[in-house]
């Protein structure tokens, strides 16, 4: 068996990049098993730091087993990827607290760059990618690590440049080669986050949100709109009593919007979706886009034609909510109620009914009940049971936030014979002044009404009376619903927002990732085509491959000529460059000893002629009479010793 070197530094390094990983990946997997994970991975540093022989192969293999049942119970089966990189991470662990020969460690290595890569599958933002860089690197050196006698710092320094050699070749290929579709693609994790949802229950929900994970960035090309801005992303056609649901009706049946129909586009603008394993997208009113990865159907929504495990970013065409007349089939289908147990509710839709003598009346004379009637909108509203929740909400409560608005003013305009819908997405955004774009986060998910009058539908919204101060910017700008607002919300950045420092790096680090997202993570197919014509010109572009091949031909040649380029391999003794630093010393102290001295002789008259000095000199002389002459080896502690010694000298007056 082949004597592994460097064994501590090894399992100490190999700890700490898993130690990272169970960090990163505690958001995304239970803590019990995070927890567990954590501890072997102590085990293991504790049996490197006391040198105490590691465990045999019956109890890891029994601790493996106890490991895998609980994995699968925290865990369970639906998610397969998360199973996946679940398994890789506890495999990983165990092979560590095995491993005794190279072989073992090179499998090891092997596993932890998959392991590291894993995490681009849940997030890849610029933090995320400079973190797992900064990994990368590391295993590369305790890859050089087993086969050499090299310190840490030095197969680090290594490995540091060879990579950045590879960098420019990296990022010419990213730029210039063509890109090709993807041979397989591996399906997405279903990522635990909160917000929207196909069915909207808010008489059961005790927090609208706790998640300040980013959801979208849109920036439009030419004016930003007024605000508010409604981002519609879902639309729930049926009312069971309790929640509004997406119909089959509209999930599958849709027709798909007529990109040929004239409209009169009202916006323009760019949004890059985050990575998120549902299908649907983002966009103002009516919205339609023409990107190839993008479909619109004829309500206005968008939806990805596929799993896409990376950013999404298209162009976004925004007009006014349709205007056609609803035929009769679906006017009574958006008035109709299944579950009419609401009945003070309904009561309240014939009393305003009777009192107005328009629909356009109706509209107005409900948004002024809900301002007249003392609602409040808070963010941890009281749960309601029972099948009557819309008339606890509207008649006991009083007190709720956008779903329990917008579930009870449908109901109401339904029970009025006026065809109603209730859709949810975004509302807002934090702007970003310096690249002018808005950032909508999970915190921002909001419902809201779609009423049918006069032939065009539109917005009804009751937070626009309720709490007129939401309806502009984010909900973490809200400065009524500031102490609620960060009390309800996970640890993070903004939740830390009130202090001045932690904002202003919060915004740094956004813009950065900004960047990082927009330029890197979306150079898609049409970017790369932009950037080549702008090279090469639309008449010119076979100039692409042969600048291709001259680039990675340039590169090997440059490498070849690195490797073999002649360089001085003659080493200076020990001490040399520390006995010429304390000539210099001397000179420039007029000092100058008889060219026939020797370097002790030389040593001892720099004594004589300055006393303040002597004593370091004469160690100093001490030291090079053991390491030159006595054949001492010059270890780390008489290279700092030597050190030290010269700056007391040249401290010297």
């Amino acid at each position: 068996m082949a004597e592994l070197l460097n064994y501590r530094a090894i399992n100490l390094a190999m700890s700490f990049i898993y130690a990272c990983l169970f960090a990163f990946y505690l958001s995304h997997m239970p803590i019990l098993f995070i927890g567990v994970l954590s501890l072997l991975c102590l085990w293991n540093v504790y049996l490197t730091l006391t040198n105490t022989p590691k465990p045999n192969a019956w109890l890891a293999n029994i601790l493996a087993g106890l490991a895998l049942i609980l994995m699968i119970y925290t865990l369970g089966i639906g998610d397969t990827v998360i199973l996946f990189v679940a398994m890789l991470l506890l495999s990983s662990i165990f092979k560590l607290l095995q491993a005794k020969t190279k072989k073992h460690y090179h499998i090891i290595v092997t596993l932890t760059f998959f392991s590291i890569s894993s995490a681009y599958l849940f997030n890849q933002s610029i933090i995320t990618t400079l973190t797992m860089s900064a990994l990368f690197l590391l295993n590369f050196t305790v890859l050089s690590l087993i086969e050499s006698s090299h310190s840490l710092k030095l197969a680090s320094k290594q490995s540091a440049r060879l990579l950045f050699i590879a960098l420019p070749l990296a990022i010419f290929l990213l730029l210039f080669l063509p890109k090709m579709p993807a041979f397989w693609q591996l399906p997405g994790p279903k990522l635990a986050k909160t917000g929207l949802s196909e069915q909207v229950d808010p008489f059961d929900i005790a927090k609208l949100s706790n998640s300040d994970e980013l959801v979208f960035r849109a920036r439009f090309d030419n004016k930003t709109p007024a605000s508010p801005y409604y981002w519609r992303a879902l639309v729930h056609d049926t009312f069971d009593g309790k929640a509004w649901k997406t119909s089959d009706l509209l999930k599958y049946n849709n027709q798909s919007a007529d990109h040929n129909e004239q409209i009169l586009v009202q916006n323009t603008y760019t949004i890059i979706a985050e990575l998120a394993n549902q299908k649907w997208l983002y966009g103002l009113n009516y919205a339609t886009s023409n990107n190839k990865n993008v479909e619109s159907n004829a309500l206005g929504l968008l939806r990805k034609k596929q799993y896409q495990a990376k950013s999404l970013q298209y162009q976004v065409s925004s007009a006014a909510l349709s205007s056609e007349q609803l035929s009769n089939w679906q006017t009574a289908y958006y008035t109709r109620l299944n579950n009419q147990t609401n009945q003070q509710a309904a009561k309240l839709a014939a009393t305003l009914k009777q009192s107005t003598t328009s629909q356009s009346d109706f509209y107005k004379a409900l948004l002024s009940y809900f301002a007249k009637q003392e609602f409040s909108y808070t963010l941890t509203p009281e749960p309601m049971t029972g099948d009557s929740t819309i008339d606890q909400f509207l008649f006991d409560k009083k007190r709720g936030f956008c779903g329990h608005y917008a579930s009870a003013a449908a109901y109401i305009f339904r029970s009025a014979g006026i065809p109603a819908r209730l859709a949810s997405g975004y509302l807002g955004g934090e702007k970003n002044q310096s690249n002018n774009y808005l950032s909508v986060r999970q915190y921002d998910a909001h419902a809201w009404v779609e009423v049918y009058i006069n032939n065009q539908w539109q917005i009804f919204d009751a937070t626009a009376v309720v709490a007129p101060e939401r309806l502009n910017g984010s909900l973490s700008q809200n400065e009524e619903l500031n102490d609620e607002f960060k009390s309800n919300l996970d640890f993070g950045l903004v939740s830390l927002s009130n202090f001045a420092a932690v904002n202003w790096l919060r915004l740094k680090l956004e813009t950065l990732d900004y960047q990082w997202t927009s330029w890197v993570l979306g150079f898609d197919e049409e970017k790369q085509s932009n950037f080549l014509k702008s090279l090469f010109g639309s008449k010119h572009l076979w100039l692409v491959p042969l600048a291709v091949i001259l680039g990675l031909a340039f590169s090997f040649a440059a490498y070849f000529i690195y490797l073999n380029w002649p360089r001085n391999k003659s080493k200076r003794p020990p001490l040399v460059v520390e006995f010429e630093a304390i000539k210099l010393w001397a000179n420039k102290n007029n000092i100058t000893a008889p060219s026939h001295y020797s370097p002790n002789q030389q040593l001892i008259y720099f004594a004589e002629q300055s006393p303040v000095a002597a004593a370091p000199l004469i160690e100093f002389s001490y030291l090079f009479n053991q390491v030159r002459y006595a054949k001492k080896p010059f270890t780390k502690e008489r290279k700092n010793q030597a050190k030290d010694l010269i700056k007391l000298i040249k401290s010297s007056k």
